[in-house]
């Protein structure tokens, strides 16, 4: 135990002294730059800020797309309540959990419930690791404890939601992300994963008014597009289908580039005949269950 401690201890004052190195090669060659007046200034803007670095610890940013995917989970970075041990083992957890070292993450969300067993953020992030070893059981557990007690977390109630769509509850996870949506109905991800339980039910109309509804909100969103004109093929609607596409490899960007050269040939099937539908064995309609991440 002690030699694990003295081994967490020296990686965390290895991890400091090469942020350190990193502010000092920084000021150095500012200084070469500006004047001696300046140099006092940018020196105490670097000295704030890492101040704040090390009062909110490794805050790992999720970039929306995408969530690791417009991906999967809603990893809670918040730690507020808690004492100075415990914030560092939930660091410690977030950082293993953003690296995929599952096992060692738990060992660390495990040592902060020991000085919290309420701690919501740490229950959702285990909840968020189980459910990516397909142990669905135990994610619903640790999700229902933070419901339980926090029911104004639409994230959370967003994550519950896939657990039971998993499991094949589809009913049960309409009714939790229409909670979450309730609570923020600009939760992108929770519409995806909405319109996903309707096209899996047969609802193509209610899957296309939700699949608008993103895009009310984020107007370039690839995926959408794409499982838009996919559906209005599906239906017959080929100018719609065409124009979705279109705007699928239009935003595409770099995330998909053998489908969107796919789409593009496509397209040009449709102008000239109905063509066939599309098979959705390249993104595939909502490729990814967007669980909400908060890195």
């Amino acid at each position: 135990m002690l030699q694990s401690f003295i081994s967490l201890y020296l990686k965390a004052v290895k991890e400091q002294l090469l942020r350190f190195s990193a502010i000092v090669s920084l000021v150095l060659f500012l200084s070469k730059l500006l004047t001696k007046q300046c140099v006092r200034y940018v020196c105490i803007v670097v000295l704030i800020a890492g101040v704040f670095y090390n009062n909110f610890g490794m805050s790992y940013t999720h970039a929306q797309s995408e969530g690791i995917a417009e991906t999967e989970i809603t990893v809670s970075t918040e730690r507020h309540s808690l004492g100075r041990d415990a914030i560092d083992h939930f660091n410690l957890g977030v950082g293993h959990q953003k690296r995929g070292n599952a096992i060692k993450a738990i060992e660390e969300y495990e040592k902060v419930l020991k000085s919290d067993p309420d701690n919501a953020e740490a229950h959702n992030n285990l909840g968020a690791i189980y459910k990516e070893q397909g142990n669905l059981d135990k994610a619903l557990e640790h999700y229902q404890f933070v419901i339980a007690s926090n029911p104004e977390m639409d994230e959370v109630h967003n994550n519950l939601g896939v657990i039971y769509y998993l499991r094949g509850d589809h009913e049960e996870a309409v009714e939790e992300y229409r909670k979450a949506l309730e609570l923020n109905p600009d939760n992108l991800m929770c519409l995806i994963n909405l319109g996903l339980v309707y096209k899996a039910q047969g609802m193509e109309l209610k899957t296309i008014d939700t699949l608008e509804t993103i895009l009310s909100i984020e107007p370039f969103q690839a995926e959408a597009h794409y499982n838009l004109a996919i559906l209005y093929e599906e239906l017959g609607h080929l100018e719609a289908a065409i124009q979705h596409y279109t705007l699928f490899v239009n935003n595409a960007g770099t995330g998909y580039p053998d489908l969107a050269e796919r789409v593009t040939g496509h397209i040009e099937d449709l102008k000239v005949t109905s063509g066939e539908v599309l098979r959705r064995d390249g993104i595939g309609v909502f490729p990814s269950l967007p669980e909400n991440r908060a890195y």
